[in-house]
């Protein structure tokens, strides 16, 4: 880049050979087509950097604002006005789906596999986002715009156990996370509890509860958080012990014996590194859960210990 004395943005393409070598193919000084989702996905756009680099502004910040980004290239199907109407639903149905943003170049001349735009769609995880691309590219469209796939799982191997991770549910709807409840048995059904697993986190799965969690976790790069369930035996110190005990390699978080409330703080926790609305909602649940305890220590104080419990 330097010998061609150049500035701003410049996109290089490069082929790996079978044999290990690196190809130089292409040197194109301008922001490239493969960055245009830029414009949704980044603080600062390639667009804008360009700009910023040529009249010798300070270059901003590359990284993403979002967690994950996909971007679709819209290709003519087709000559002239049937490619038209292609392109036009398509990106109609993009606008029913939450995140999408349609860019359409209003070129004059509709042929054959030539880009005509793009659409960007942003979101909480890579497999939302695909499912949503999914929904889209379908010729029915996006039945349901206003569905949400599910960003927490909790799991647990017997109904028995719904008493407790039920809190969790209860936490993260009050955080507006949506959430998958399932009974997942790894002696019971040890294949469900394998496809649950694996699959988890192209089905846009963020985080999973469950109780123990520990082979979950050895299937999953997706962070799990055990929750020890009190049995009728051992009182919950067995699977509190059988969390804390995960081999190397296999990390599962745990809480507090039955404490299915925390579990569903955590995570929610979690969830907020990449999402500001979460971090800002945590935050007002920690002033509120200050100000009730301030409330209680007050009345304790005017009213006396006798009259407060009375």
């Amino acid at each position: 880049i330097s010998s061609l004395e150049g500035a701003g943005v410049f996109a290089v393409e490069l082929f790996l050979t079978r044999d290990g070598q690196i190809l130089l193919n292409e040197v194109a000084p301008r922001p490239h087509n493969s960055g245009h989702h830029t414009i949704e996905s980044c603080y600062t756009s390639q667009f804008e950097q360009h700009l910023r680099a040529v009249v010798g502004l300070p270059l901003g910040d590359p990284s993403m604002k979002t967690p994950a980004a996909i971007m679709y290239n819209l290709l003519g199907e087709d000559e002239g006005e049937p490619g038209f109407k292609v392109a036009h639903q398509l990106i109609a149905r993009a606008l029913e789906i939450p995140g999408a943003t349609a860019h359409w170049y209003d070129k004059p001349e509709m042929r054959r596999q030539r880009k005509m735009g793009h659409i960007t769609l942003v979101g909480p995880s890579v497999g939302v986002l695909e499912a949503r691309l999914k929904s889209m590219l379908r010729e029915e469209g996006y039945e349901n715009p206003n569905e949400v796939a599910p960003r927490v799982g909790i799991v647990m191997g017997s109904d028995s156990d719904l008493p407790v991770m039920k809190d969790a549910a209860r936490i993260l709807n009050m955080f507006g996370v949506s959430t998958e409840v399932r009974i997942v048995s790894a002696h019971r059904t040890p294949d469900l509890m394998y496809s649950y697993a694996s699959s988890a986190r192209e089905r846009g799965i963020q985080v999973i509860i469950a109780g123990a969690g520990g082979m979950v976790a050895s299937l999953t790069p997706l962070p799990v958080i055990g929750v020890p369930v009190r049995a009728s035996t051992l009182d919950g110190i067995d699977s509190l012990l059988s969390i804390v005990q995960m081999p190397r390699g296999v990390p599962v978080a745990t809480v507090a014996v039955n404490n299915a409330t925390n579990a569903g703080l955590l995570a929610v926790r979690m969830l907020g590194i990449g999402d500001a609305d979460l971090l800002a909602r945590m935050n007002q649940y920690q002033e509120d859960t200050r100000d009730y305890v301030l409330t209680k220590a007050e009345k304790l104080r005017k009213d006396g210990w006798e009259a407060y419990l009375n």
